[in-house]
Formats: structure tokens, C-alpha cells, sequence
């Protein structure tokens, strides 16, 4: 019946549209949007007419292509953006909702508050990821959630999370560079344990992780994400999606929906009678990592970037390459300190200085941060910093770190770990 309906409909034109890109989006102001216009042009029929346009005719409907209505939101990022997602094929985009304009004056790189209408915003979004990411990923046990200017150290992080995951009996290898067979190094969800992994504080009788960076077993997800019952006050999923209203502000800040790492800690510290019926040997384990590990740059809870830096928060995009440049380098400034570690580090800082201003002519303005770069201590204590391994693909050293054994009777953790070293 089909191919009867589309030859009755040959010989007749229809209306072609697509989204053109202005010229040298890709190389000319790539913060500005991508896009130049919707393009329509008129196709004659013929006798291979498609379905679509077969449809479009019985509906009286205009012929738009699928990818049409989409690239009119996707128009609203930059050039950057688009690259960016191109290429890796790793930006979400959430078109229900918006960054909403902030009600102070803040800006970028300050420290005070943006104002409720945009925290708000940001804890929807972590409830939208969190749906998003449980339903989406199936065979993923484990959920990240990090802020856009915090780096880390991938090749460190998956190996504690491989060795805590072993129950810290042993920790293997990284990977080898082009590994024919990489699933011995998977994850295997039937033992994966609940966790909720980062740096950790308490707020009232709960511990919550800081929100630069921060992973969670899918169940306590999907505990968090679950109708509420006795022990919530508040539909989370449904004020996901609810346009911020600011009458509700009582409701927002009584609930914390402000303060979204705050707010994911409250929520799982209130399903954890949940969250340990239906997880792994009814237990969810809290991994606590320090601030030697996890820790800011620049300002807030600063520390210097060393050979245990695994997450580095609020990083300019010139700290990024250079932290990068820094964990494939600050082994060899300590296997140099022979002569004296004093002399390694003015040598390695003297090295860094002129890799900054190499890197600075190249890259040019768009990438900023070159005039702060970030405290870093090139040269580690041999004796007082573990063994490493190789992660060949990066180029970087993956350390044995140790975790031990804790637990807060007033936050209910039961089952506890925290890395050392910590400060």
C-alpha cells in the first residue's frame, strides 16, 4: 500500500530544508554559534519519491528533516562546543532547560553565589543526568558526575576504582597501550559493590561529596530518583523538571535543591535503608579521598598539584594542558634529583616556564589562564610516596595508593574508605 501511495504522488515537488553552516565556523570566532540559516530549496518529484514526502503530501504537512528542528537548539552553542562534540562524541544536550541569568553580580571565576534561579538549575541538571545516565547505560555500574573546570587524572582514577572494587587485595596493571583484548579490564556489574566516591564533608548527620567531582553506584541512583515515600518530603524528579518558580523558595532551600552536592548527600543518606536492601551484600561503601587528592587550584580549598593530584578544581583551559604536561613529566624531574632535589625542581620549573610560553605563542588567545598558572611541587619524597606503574596509552604513572578502613556512626556510614595520603 505504501509503494502505491508514493507513485501516485510522482512528478510532484516538494520543499527541502537544512541548516547551513557559515563559513570557517570551524576556524573563525569559534564562541560564537555555528550556524547561518535554515536553506530551503525545491525538489521536483520523481518516480523514486520518499516515503516522507509521501507522508508529507497525505498530512499536508511541510517536509522537515529530523535533524532540522534539533540543529536550530544545537545553533544556540558556540563553534567550540560543536567541535567538541564532533569529534568525541561526548556532550549531552539537555534542550528542556536552560542556564538561567544570574540575580547577582558574580562572575566568572568569583567566588560568591550566582543567585537561587541558577542553583536551582544546577541541581536539575544533576537530577536529569542522573535519570538520563540510569536508564541510557544499563550495563555501566558506576555514574560521574564533575564540574566543567576540574581535570582529572583518568588512568589514576579508574585504577583505585579497579582496586577498591577487588577489595584492595590487588591492584593491576594499567592496561597496556593497545591492548587486543581490554575486557579483562572492564568492570563486572554483578560485583560491583554500591559506592559513593569523592571528596567527602559532612553537613547535619549526613556526608556528602563536593560537587567538583564525584561517582555513584547506579542504584543509589536509582534509589534517589525513586517516588518519594516516608522518608522524603519532596517529589526530586519532579522538581527536575518544574520551571523555577520563585515562590518555591522556602521548598528549595528547606529541601537544599540550591546546593546540589549537598542535596545528592541528604538524598542518599536518607534512602540508605533503601539503597542497602537492593545493593550488593546490603552495603554501600563511602570512599573518601582527601586534599591531597581531590582539591582546588587558585582559590577555596586550595593545594598545591603533586604526584597524588587525581582531580584538580576550577582550572583555566590553560590548566588543563598544563596539568597534563605536569603528570607526564614530574617523574622524570624525581628520578633527576640525584644531584639534589632542590636543583630538580629549579630545573623542572625552568623547563614548565618555557613549555608555558611555547604553548602560549601557538595556541594563541583563545585559550586563556596562561598568566596564573597553578602551584605545582615537581620532585616527590622517594621514600615516602608509593610505587607506580605505567599507564602506556597516557603516558602517565599510576601510584599503588592505599585505602583504609573507616566508618561514622552519626552519618551511618557503616563501610568506609579513605585514600592516603589525605593532606
Amino acid at each position: 500500500m505504501q509503494a502505491d501511495g508514493v507513485d501516485a504522488v510522482a512528478g510532484k515537488g516538494f520543499a527541502q530544508r537544512r541548516m547551513e553552516l557559515r563559513r570557517g565556523w570551524s576556524t573563525a570566532a569559534v564562541d560564537g554559534s555555528p550556524c547561518a540559516e535554515v536553506a530551503s530549496s525545491w525538489t521536483a518529484g520523481g518516480a523514486k519519491t520518499s516515503a516522507l514526502s509521501y507522508l508529507s503530501d497525505v498530512l499536508s504537512l511541510p517536509v522537515t528533516p529530523a535533524f532540522t528542528s534539533p540543529a536550530e537548539y544545537i545553533c544556540h552553542a558556540s563553534s567550540a562546543l560543536w567541535q567538541e562534540a564532533l569529534t568525541h562524541r561526548n556532550v549531552l544536550w539537555i534542550d528542556m532547560m536552560t542556564d538561567r541569568r544570574p540575580t547577582t553580580k558574580k562572575k566568572l571565576g568569583e567566588p560568591t553565589k550566582w543567585g537561587l534561579p541558577v542553583e536551582v538549575g544546577m541541581s536539575q541538571k544533576l537530577i536529569l543526568w542522573l535519570a538520563y545516565a540510569y536508564h541510557a547505560f544499563r550495563d555501566v555500574p558506576f555514574i560521574i558526575k564533575g564540574d566543567d573546570d576540574s581535570y582529572m587524572k583518568v588512568p589514576q582514577f579508574l585504577s583505585d576504582v579497579r582496586y577498591v572494587m577487588g577489595g584492595t587485595q590487588a591492584r593491576p596493571p594499567p592496561p597496556p597501550a593497545h591492548a587486543a583484548n581490554r575486557s579483562t579490564y572492564a568492570l563486572d556489574m554483578g560485583r560491583a559493590e554500591c559506592m559513593y566516591w569523592g571528596s567527602m564533608r559532612v553537613f547535619q548527620n549526613a556526608q556528602f561529596n563536593a560537587g567538583m567531582t564525584f561517582m555513584l553506584h547506579r542504584l543509589l541512583a536509582r534509589v534517589v530518583l525513586e517516588p518519594p515515600g516516608e522518608e522524603k518530603r519532596v517529589d526530586i524528579a519532579e522538581m527536575a523538571v518544574m520551571k523555577f518558580d520563585m515562590n518555591l523558595s522556602a521548598v528549595y532551600r528547606a529541601a537544599r535543591f540550591h546546593q546540589e552536592d549537598i542535596l545528592l548527600g541528604l538524598l542518599i543518606r536518607n534512602t540508605l535503608r533503601r539503597a542497602r536492601d537492593i545493593c550488593p551484600n546490603n552495603r554501600v561503601w563511602f570512599i573518601k579521598e582527601g586534599l591531597a587528592r581531590f582539591h582546588d587550584m587558585h582559590r577555596g580549598a586550595e593545594h598545591d598539584v603533586t604526584w597524588s593530584t587525581v582531580v584538580a578544581h576550577r582550572c583555566t583551559p590553560a590548566d588543563n594542558y598544563y596539568l597534563h604536561h605536569f603528570f607526564q613529566r614530574d617523574h622524570y624531574a624525581t628520578l633527576a634529583s640525584s644531584g639534589g632535589k632542590r636543583r630538580a625542581e629549579r630545573a623542572a620549573v625552568a623547563q614548565a616556564a618555557e613549555w608555558v610560553a611555547e604553548h602560549r605563542r601557538t595556541m594563541g588567545p583563545e585559550v586563556v589562564g596562561w598568566d596564573t598558572m597553578p602551584a605545582v611541587q615537581w620532585v616527590r619524597n622517594v621514600k615516602r610516596t608509593p610505587a607506580y606503574d605505567m599507564a602506556e596509552a597516557d603516558g602517565v604513572p599510576v601510584y599503588r595508593i592505599e585505602y583504609k578502613y573507616w566508618a561514622h556512626q552519626f552519618t551511618a556510614v557503616d563501610d568506609g574508605l579513605y585514600s592516603l595520603p589525605q593532606n
